[in-house]
């Protein structure tokens, strides 16, 4: 392990495995050893009864540590529609971006930024960015002035830069176990295709212990097609929107807050919130920087009309 103080530079390896008698995924255990033996030998009314005990013990807690309390915060200020709709943000999960197309790339990046504010909000920890040696060469890194500007305080962020894809899989766990990260953002870049069911398991339960969030910025048009269910909270695709000038910057066209429209690829399911959600409409919200809030594009345009502040500007 080296660690770069003050320099915002963190990397890890992953452990060598030099034996022949290990096993060489670096998921496997001895419980899914087994469980996969059992699947592969002739069904038996015990064999599925161990098998679903098994997993049912898995699904508890993960190794029988018991999972952190949830925090529960909101995505904006009162009456923001992404709360109404969606219950609001939790931590201790998995949450999925991806840019609808390349040119969206830069939006995608700064929603992720933008909701791990506002997990850091609630926490004094660190936000980890992590990403592999291909991404950080091929995106590169967050613009420091611009963090800024975005509303975070850049001495909180510690990057993350891993060899390859299995060795950033393996750092965002142990980034999640250790529990001490107010917020994680990992640029999967390539490390995308080796991102399979089984990955997505160990992070999740990760998460759930240690009450740590994760957001994990896909590839982009990676939710264009259909995706399986991997246990994330949420799913979003972002495209970039423009952005309205201030109205004290009215002659000259002056970028106001950032701008991004939302697909909710996947909503999260919170006490049957979600009946009828319509994940093919696309939301137009915007970053306030200065509070560090979301808030709903048609409010804003409302309120700069009338003159009057809306109810959720206003709270």
């Amino acid at each position: 392990m080296a660690i770069q103080a003050g320099g915002v530079f963190f990397w890890s390896p992953p452990p060598t495995i030099d034996s022949p008698a290990q096993p060489r995924n670096l998921y496997e255990n001895k419980t899914r050893t087994k469980v996969l033996h059992l699947m592969s030998a002739s069904g038996s009314p015990e064999r599925i009864r161990f098998l679903r005990e098994t997993l049912a013990g898995l699904e508890q807690a993960g190794g029988g540590m018991a999972a952190a309390p949830v925090r529960k915060l909101a995505f904006g200020r009162e009456g923001f529609s992404f709360d109404r709709l969606l219950g609001g943000l939790f931590s201790g999960g998995l949450y999925e971006a991806a840019p609808a197309r390349m040119g969206d790339l830069a939006a995608a990046t700064g929603f992720a930024l933008a909701l791990s504010t506002r997990f850091a909000a609630s926490h004094d920890g660190p936000i980890l960015w992590m990403s592999d040696e291909f991404s950080a060469c091929e995106n590169g890194a967050p613009y420091g002035p611009g963090i800024a500007a975005h509303g975070l305080d850049a001495a909180r962020l510690v990057f993350v830069r891993a060899q390859g894809g299995p060795d950033l899989l393996w750092a965002v766990e142990e980034a999640l176990r250790c529990g001490a990260p107010a917020a994680i953002v990992a640029d999967l870049g390539s490390a995308a295709r080796h991102f399979d069911l089984v990955a997505a398991r160990r992070l999740t339960q990760a998460a759930r212990i240690s009450g740590a969030p994760a957001i994990l910025l896909h590839p982009a048009g990676a939710f264009s097609r259909p995706q399986a269910q991997n246990g994330a909270r949420m799913r979003f695709e972002i495209c970039a929107r423009p952005s309205a000038a201030p109205a004290q910057h009215s002659i000259r066209p002056v970028p106001g807050p950032a701008h991004f429209g939302v697909r909710l690829a996947k909503p999260g399911v919170e006490a049957g919130r979600m009946t009828g959600l319509d994940t093919e409409l696309t939301r137009t919200i915007i970053w306030d920087h200065r509070h560090g809030f979301f808030r709903d594009a048609l409010s804003l345009a409302v309120s700069a009309a009338s003159g009057v502040g809306d109810r959720r500007d206003s709270a």
